[in-house]
């Protein structure tokens, strides 16, 4: 008994099967051996099934009396023949049946193969559909994630330390803000992706956190003060004039009048700005002086009297009257470390000469 290696033929398409003497030899002369192997073939190959026909039909036309193929004739057979393949397999069941020859073998698979194509499509719908829950799924989640990435909407926050108060904030980016009392700092609350920018009115002390792809800007009136990682006081209230001082590493002061003009500061530097005849000072300063409210302490250095005024409304949180008051500017000097406002006018009324009553919020001063 002849045997056959199946695994060798798995492959072939229809030249192959013309070419094959054991599948001519099935066609032409059938044997048992033949018949049990090409029956078991096509079980387990039904997608050769088409080839199978093809090279059937090439084999009958041949002449049964021709041996041997000639070189000619298989060229020519070889260019008519069709190279179609289905690369799709289903499990077959095993049937123990021999038909009697070759045509009957095929004729009897005709109804097994047929299944096979139908059990093909519905796997090839079967594939169309699940494609289309998985892109309809894969939309649904790029979409979920857009929504999840999408950016916050800005947030801005609007911080005031009303007279008599000061306070102290850390901003998203760690940067650390004394608020002296009268003060209002705005600002987006978790800053931009490319900048990070308060807008000052009043006084305010800063330490900011370093970020050298977002540098800090501090806006007050027409002056921009940009710092990357550095400590500086603004003194920016209404009416009065701006005052930037940098205590450690360096900013840029932008003075937008008529005219731009840029100043860089290093420690120990000040810039004063006067809003009135839109002139820029660079100057030195006393850290003492300048940063005193920050540790509870009152600073005046030949200081005019409104401006003490000023600093006792905001300090205290009461509205000063003043009587008396001569044509001629009093400058005054002393400091106060965390002392009531009757002690400070206590002190200060030796100085000026005045005489003062305090009736809650409101205090009256009398000039001698």
């Amino acid at each position: 008994m002849n045997t056959y290696n199946m695994r060798n033929k798995e492959d072939f398409k229809v030249e192959d099967f013309v070419l094959d003497s054991d599948f001519r030899n099935w066609i032409l002369y059938p044997e048992h051996s033949n018949k049990m192997y090409w029956t078991k073939y096509l079980k387990e190959n039904p997608s050769k099934y088409p080839d199978i026909i093809k090279a059937k039909k090439i084999v009958l036309n041949l002449s049964r009396k021709t041996q041997e193929v000639s070189p000619e004739r298989l060229e020519t057979t070889w260019g008519n023949i069709l190279d179609a393949t289905i690369r799709q397999h289903i499990e077959d069941d095993q049937d123990n049946t021999v038909p009697l020859n070759a045509e009957s073998t095929i004729k009897n698979f005709e109804p097994e193969y047929n299944r096979f194509l139908k059990v093909n499509q519905f796997i090839k719908i079967a594939a169309v559909l699940l494609l289309g829950v998985l892109l309809a799924y894969l939309g649904r989640v790029a979409f979920d994630e857009g929504e999840l990435i999408e950016e916050a909407p800005l947030i801005v926050e609007d911080y005031s330390s009303p007279p008599g108060v000061k306070s102290s904030l850390t901003l998203s980016d760690g940067s650390k803000v004394i608020l002296n009392s009268g003060s209002r700092l705005n600002y987006v609350k978790n800053f931009e992706s490319d900048q990070r920018v308060v807008e000052l009115e009043g006084e305010a002390f800063f330490e900011v956190a370093k970020d050298s792809s977002r540098p800090f800007r501090v806006k007050t009136g027409p002056v921009v003060t940009t710092a990357i990682g550095t400590s500086f006081n603004i003194k920016a209230y209404s009416g009065s004039s701006i005052d930037v001082s940098l205590t450690t590493g360096k900013v840029e002061v932008e003075v937008n009048f008529e005219e731009k003009t840029t100043i860089d500061l290093s420690p120990g530097e000040a810039v004063n700005i006067n809003r009135e005849t839109q002139r820029s000072n660079k100057v030195s300063f006393n850290e003492e002086q300048v940063i005193a409210w920050t540790k509870k302490t009152i600073y005046f250095r030949e200081t005019p009297f409104s401006e003490i005024k000023r600093v006792l409304e905001n300090w205290y949180g009461v509205e000063i009257h003043l009587y008396n008051e001569s044509n001629k500017e009093i400058e005054v000097s002393g400091a106060f470390i965390d002392q009531s406002l009757d002690n400070v006018l206590e002190g200060l009324s030796y100085s000026a000469r005045f005489d003062f009553e305090i009736n809650k919020d409101q205090v009256k001063i009398y000039f001698k």
